[in-house]
Formats: structure tokens, sequence, C-alpha cells
């Protein structure tokens, strides 16, 4: 793990230090980078990650970031596992909280954001030293939690009033990157009203895309399944409904794999096997994807966050795959109702997936003419950032 650069032992310049932990997609990095994006104009940030490096995605330069040895989880099995499969689950941990507590002793920061902590629970033990280190090395730290608009289910979970309890003793401050006129709070935390510390909605928190004026012609449908470890079905649906829609709609198809996505080959392979024309695989890239998606005529992609948020900042007619997760997270599937409600979105089903199905749904997306026109906030990063200034100047 870096050492601080002694600029930051000698600065004034109150310090952020953002927790991040994303175990299947990269939601929480997307997130989290964009919020100390919006930070470091009044603050020294510094994000601590915990997940697997994304490929091809900058961070801000004036924002450090401390990579510990990663995890990620098997959604089928279910557990933890290390990225570097020559650590036990047990010894990475024991890295992570050596590393943690050399940076703390370091960094002493004026404020620790946990980004989606406690309002999910897998590596509490972690966020639970860290709050203890920095309260040890400034008792005046200030504790936020930082979450996205929906946590997992309508109905809540079973542990809400342990998480409540949580943030009552040791957090001064909520901050919901959301927009309660799209999603309230409470509609995927049920006990949001038993949380006793202020609770704020930022706005969503995204780097907005401007459209390109002409777009692309002939135009571009994209189609992405950001993190990539899960819903590359998508892809292939798509690109085998593809003969089906050319012959009806002159486009070019853009697909963008997964920054995780094992074995692109294979995609590439049923490109080749149906001798597609005007047909593009591009690899995960962040700066090339919002390029595109400013030239992009129209958007499927999965109901995370991030993918959703870039599309509706575009203002692209867009299909948003309700993709069923293992378990009772329904994360996704909840905010796409919720944009479909607003008429941000179209929703794409499972059930759609065959052939003519999916043919169908893509042509009725190319005949949309107008975008989506609703007002939604995507100020989250500056609203964010005034509300951790004054949170500092009240103590």
């Amino acid at each position: 793990m870096p050492v601080i650069e002694p600029k930051y032992r000698m600065s004034r310049t109150p310090r952020i230090l953002i927790h991040c932990q994303y175990v299947y997609g990269i939601g929480h990095y997307v997130r989290s980078v964009e919020l100390a994006r919006g930070l470091r104009e009044l603050f020294d940030v510094f994000l601590l990650n915990g997940g697997e490096s994304v490929p091809n995605y900058d961070l801000p330069p004036e924002v450090t970031c401390f990579q510990l040895p990663a995890i990620y989880k098997d959604e089928q099995a279910g557990h933890l596992i290390p990225v570097d499969p020559s650590l036990s689950i047990d010894d990475c941990f024991k890295a992570r909280a050596s590393a943690i507590e050399q940076l703390i002793g370091q960094l002493e920061p004026d404020i620790l954001i946990s980004e989606h902590f406690p309002f999910g629970l897998l590596f509490e033990a972690e966020v639970m030293q860290l709050i203890a280190l920095v309260k040890n090395c400034n008792p005046k730290a200030k504790i936020v939690s930082s979450v996205r608009d929906v946590i997992e289910s309508e109905k809540g979970g079973q542990q809400d009033a342990y998480i409540c309890s949580l943030l009552n003793q040791w957090y001064d401050l909520v901050l919901v990157h959301g927009d309660k006129q799209i999603i309230p709070f409470s509609s995927s935390f049920p006990l949001a009203e038993k949380i006793e510390i202020p609770v704020h909605y930022t706005g969503y928190i995204v780097q907005a895309v401007t459209p390109r004026i002409p777009k692309a012609d002939p135009p571009l449908l994209m189609v992405s399944v950001g993190g990539g470890r899960l819903g590359d079905e998508l892809l292939y649906a798509v690109l085998d409904a593809h003969e089906t829609v050319a012959s009806q709609w002159r486009h070019h198809l853009v697909l963008f794999t997964g920054a995780f996505q094992k074995n692109i080959q294979k995609l590439r392979s049923r490109v080749e096997k149906y001798a597609h024309s005007h047909v593009t695989i591009h690899e995960f890239d962040r700066d090339r994807y919002r390029q595109m998606l400013a030239a992009a005529s129209a958007v499927i992609c999965l109901g995370g966050y991030n993918s959703l948020l870039e599309a509706v900042s575009a203002r692209l007619p867009t299909l948003a795959y309700q993709r069923k997760f293992h378990g009772q997270n329904k994360e996704q599937a909840l905010r796409s109702r919720f944009f479909e409600r607003s008429g941000l979105v179209k929703i794409l089903s499972p059930d759609d997936l065959s052939v003519d199905q999916m043919a169908a749904r893509i042509l009725e997306l190319a005949e949309t003419r107008e975008s989506p026109n609703n007002y939604i906030r995507i100020d989250g990063a500056v609203t964010a950032r005034k509300l951790l200034e004054r949170l500092l100047k009240e103590s």
C-alpha cells in the first residue's frame, strides 16, 4: 500500500477517506469515483478500494487510490473469494486489516465515508475496525454512510433494525444518492424513519453524458452489461436477433463486454459465425463507452445504477434488462420499475430474450422518437460536497 505523500501530511485541507467494496459489478466503484471527483474541489480525497481493480477506468488525478487485496463473490457459490488465488480468505482479510491500520495512522481523516455500509453488512468487521481506528486517531472525525437509491427489496431485510442501530450509534450523516421524487428511500428500506441521524437525498451521482448532435449515421444501438460477471446472456440475445432486426432497421450494433467478463472470444466467434455486418464488439473501456453513448440513438443495458443514469443523462430511449438475480436481491428490478413509472426507461424481461421477442422489442425501441424528458436530479456529487462542508463547520 502506498505511503501518504508529504504534501498531504503538511496540508490543512480536510481529508476524506472513502471505503469502497464491490463483489459482483462495478456500480459501487463508479459511484465512489464520481463522488470523489465532486469532493476534490474542497477536500483531499482518498479512495480505499477492496474490489477487483477495474480496467480502463482512470481516477481523477487529484484522488489517491489505495488498493486492498481484492475480494469478489461468486453468485452461485455465495461465498467470498480473494482475487489473488494464492491467498486464503482469512489471510486476505488479515492483510487488509494490517494495511488499513497502517493507512489510518498516516492519514488521520476528518471524514470517513463508508460506501453502502451499513446497509450492506458483508464487510462489517472490516468497516467497524476502520471506524474505530479513525475515531482513535481523530475523535472529532465524522462518519458518513453513502448509499444508492435502492437497497435490495421493497420488503426490506431482516437486518434493517440492526442497521439502524449501527447508524444511530456510530454515524453522523446518511447521504442517499437518489431523487425522492423518483424513488423514495423508504421504498426499499421500510425502517427509514427509525434512523435518528440526518438523512439527505443528494440527487443521483453520475458523470452526465452530453448527447452529440447530429447523431451517428447509421444509428448506433448500444448494448452493455456493466461489470460483466453477470448478465452476458443479454449480449448473446441481442446478437442472435440482429439479422432479423437489421432486415428492417438500418443501424450499427455496438456490444460492450463487461469489465470482468470472461471468454469474450466466445462472443466474437458468434459474430463470425453469423458473418454479421455492422456489428462491433468493444471490451470494457470507460472513456470509449461514454463517447459512443453520446453518439448513440438507443441503449439496452442492465438495471444497474450507473448504466441507467448514464443512458438517462444522455436522453436516450432505453431498454433496461430486468435480470433475475440469485437470492432476494431485487435492487435492479425495483429501480427499473420506478424509472419506467417515471417515463425514463422501458423494461426488458427475461421472457424477451427469445429471437422473435427480442427483435420486436428492439424495433419498437428504434421507432421511439421522443427522448425521456422527465426531470431527474443528477447533481449528487455537488450536493454531497456542500453537505459535508456544512457537517465539518457544525462540529
